[in-house]
This record gives structure tokens, C-alpha cells and sequence, in this order.
């Protein structure tokens, strides 16, 4: 392949997808190249989003469906249960594949695609990159990246924690899901990692049970062992799909470097306390939809965190690292003390001055104080 391009996307997963659904309405004469190292998708994943007033409307813009939406949730701890009514807000979950598929529908006859090339190597020149693919050398003159490559850089802002999650979409034989009540999280007795449950049920008999650790070092094997226990209380169920992934809970993020653009994973564009992105990327392209990326502007490009979010989610992961057998007490404290609203809009980075008072209000203080200590006083 040696037609040079203006831009070169690595990867068709979210970040891109949507990035591209949206950059190539106000930037038609700029050729774009996406690649992709799989020769086939298979995305079992599930995006999930809160949404209602004062936050993106990414059913509206980004053109998609929500698969099912939730407008009352659960957060419980041993026999406590807190409940919440959630409206005007709503939780939504979007199907990964046909959520990827529609953005990338969006973008044919605009952009060129190409899928089997897998980066060996990037040269980052003055003006140029070149990216050295299985099949050839590609030229362009920016590189937006979105693969997740953590750099040892990102990992020194310690302490650092992983999420990890295995989770089966099943059908049971009798009716026991409440389809309008979400799970959030479901907290079992760890000492040594936090650990819950969060169940989606699309119908009465039908549901995602996911289980959730956040770990210093998580293993798969020994969190299917954990989910398998949680899968027998539901007996006789047939299992249709099957998700799992391991995701750095770390405030590192990579930066532009010349004429390559870092976005998704490596950009810090999950955040590190939650692992919810889709509503950070949109934020993201909502900040530079209306620019044309050029060599006097590409820094414009560059993810940018809310700094005061950032302080705040240092705090709870050292809490979470130091602490994890308590953390189910914290979050239970959240939820039953702080308005719901301020707290989904704190998760979804777009808190006001008012939904933070009330964040810190509601935490257990002593917990929190102990945490700030830790993180300032080696």
C-alpha cells in the first residue's frame, strides 16, 4: 500500500469509531485510512452509560440504540440493600458489535478500510510518520493510535489497581429478574480485592451476571472460579454469550508525540476509578469536533482529564489499594447518603460545583482523610 494519507486511524474499536462518525462530517477533504489487525470482529463486549440532563445524548448523536435502559438501581453489601430511583436519569447498555458495526456504516464511502494489517513499527518523522504494517508501509501525515499500550510511565502513578471482570449473558427457565431494577454492584466479603456483582436483566428470564474485582493483580482463572459460584445460584441457565477483559485502573496517560495522537485506553480516556469511556470520548470529540487536525493545532487534539476529578479518583484508588475490605462500606455510604443525581453526574465527569460538596459529604471522613495521608506521606 503506498498511497500516502493525511490521516492514518490505528484500530476500529470505540474510541475511533466514534471519533471518525463525527470528524468526517466537517472534514470531507482529508483522506483517512483506518486499520485493524483482526481480519474479523468478534466483540462480545457491552458499553454501558448514564444519560439524562446536562450529559451528551449519545443516542442522538453518535446515532445508535440502546439494547436496554434502566431508570432504578441497586447497590447492596450483605443483607442492606439501597435502592434508587434514578429519573429523568437513565443507566443504558449498547450491544459492542452492533454498536461498532452502525459507527462504522456511518463512516463508509468517507474513509478507506482496511482490516489483517498489524503495526510493527511506527517512525515518527518532523513532518511525516511512516507505519510499518504485516502487508507493507503506510505514509501519512498524523497517526491517531488508539491501541492500548500502557507505558511504564503511566504505571508509576502508583498505587495501581486493575479491573477485572468476567461476565455471561444467560437465560434462566423461570422467571427471577426484575427487568427494571440494575444490579450496579453487589459486594461480597474480599479482604483482599474488591469484589461484586453487577447484573443487567434485559427480561424476567434473561440477564448479563458479571463479576468485578478490583485487583493489584487479577487473574481470569481465579475470577472464573469466583463467577462460577455466583452462576450456580441462578441453576438451570444456558449461557448465549460470554465476556471478560482486564482494564488498568492508573492516572498515567500517554501524550501526543509529534505527529501521533494517542486516544481510547492509553489516553486515559477510561476513567481510572469507574472504567466507563464512552461518555469521556464523547466529551473528547465534543471538544474538538469543529477543528481540522493540522500541524499549528494537533495539540487542541489531546485528551485532557478534569484535574479535579483526577485528585479525587487518586484519593479512592488509594483508598481501594490500601484498604479494599472497606470499600464496600464506602461506596454503600455514597449511595445512601449523597443525591443520586450528583452522583451520576459525578461518574459521568460532568459534576457541578454542588454534586461535588455533596460527594464529600456523604464519604465516610475518616476513610477518606486516611487515604489522603497515604497518598501524600510515603
Amino acid at each position: 500500500m503506498n498511497k500516502k494519507f493525511d490521516i492514518v486511524v490505528i484500530g476500529a474499536g470505540l474510541s475511533s469509531l466514534m471519533f471518525l462518525s463525527r470528524y468526517i462530517h466537517n472534514n470531507k477533504n482529508q483522506s483517512i485510512l483506518l486499520i485493524e489487525k483482526n481480519k474479523k470482529r468478534n466483540i462480545n463486549q457491552t458499553f454501558c452509560i448514564w444519560q439524562g440532563p446536562d450529559l451528551i445524548d449519545i443516542k442522538k448523536l453518535y446515532n445508535l440504540r440502546a439494547r436496554h435502559v434502566w431508570n432504578k438501581i441497586r447497590v447492596s453489601y450483605g443483607d442492606e440493600n439501597v435502592d434508587k430511583d434514578i429519573a429523568p436519569y437513565s443507566y443504558e447498555c449498547f450491544d459492542g458489535n452492533e454498536t461498532l458495526t452502525n459507527l462504522l456504516n456511518q463512516c463508509k464511502g468517507k474513509i478507506t478500510f482496511r482490516r489483517g494489517l498489524d503495526v510493527k513499527k511506527i517512525k515518527n518523522h518532523k513532518d511525516s510518520v511512516e507505519i510499518i504494517t504485516s502487508k507493507g508501509s503506510i505514509k501519512t501525515k498524523y497517526v491517531i493510535d488508539s491501541r492500548n499500550k500502557i507505558s511504564k510511565k503511566q504505571y508509576a502513578y502508583a498505587p495501581n489497581l486493575h479491573q477485572a471482570f468476567i461476565g455471561n449473558e444467560i437465560i434462566v427457565e423461570k422467571e427471577k429478574f426484575n427487568p427494571d431494577l440494575l444490579t450496579l454492584m453487589k459486594f461480597s466479603r474480599n479482604k483482599k480485592d474488591i469484589e461484586f456483582t453487577y447484573i443487567l436483566p434485559f427480561s424476567k428470564k434473561k440477564a448479563l451476571v458479571e463479576t468485578t474485582l478490583f485487583a493489584k493483580n487479577p487473574s481470569l482463572n481465579n475470577i472464573q472460579k469466583i463467577h462460577n459460584q455466583s452462576l450456580i445460584k441462578h441453576s438451570k441457565f444456558r449461557s448465549i454469550k460470554k465476556e471478560s477483559g482486564i482494564l488498568p485502573m492508573i492516572l498515567g496517560r500517554n501524550y501526543i508525540d509529534n505527529n501521533i495522537i494517542p486516544i481510547g485506553l492509553s489516553a486515559g480516556m477510561a476513567r481510572p476509578s469507574t472504567g466507563y469511556s464512552m461518555m469521556r470520548i464523547a466529551q473528547w470529540i465534543n471538544s474538538i469536533e469543529n477543528h481540522k487536525i493540522e500541524s499549528d493545532n494537533i495539540k487542541r487534539f489531546e485528551f485532557r482529564p478534569n484535574k479535579l476529578l483526577e485528585w479525587f479518583d487518586s484519593i479512592f484508588l488509594t483508598v481501594c489499594y490500601f484498604w479494599p475490605q472497606k470499600a464496600p462500606i464506602l461506596f454503600m455510604r455514597l449511595f445512601s447518603n449523597a443525591d443520586i443525581k450528583s452522583i451520576i453526574r459525578f461518574m459521568s465527569d460532568a459534576p457541578t460545583i454542588r454534586d461535588i460538596i455533596f460527594i464529600i459529604l456523604s464519604m465516610p471522613k475518616k476513610l477518606m482523610i486516611h487515604g489522603l495521608i497515604k497518598k501524600y506521606v510515603k
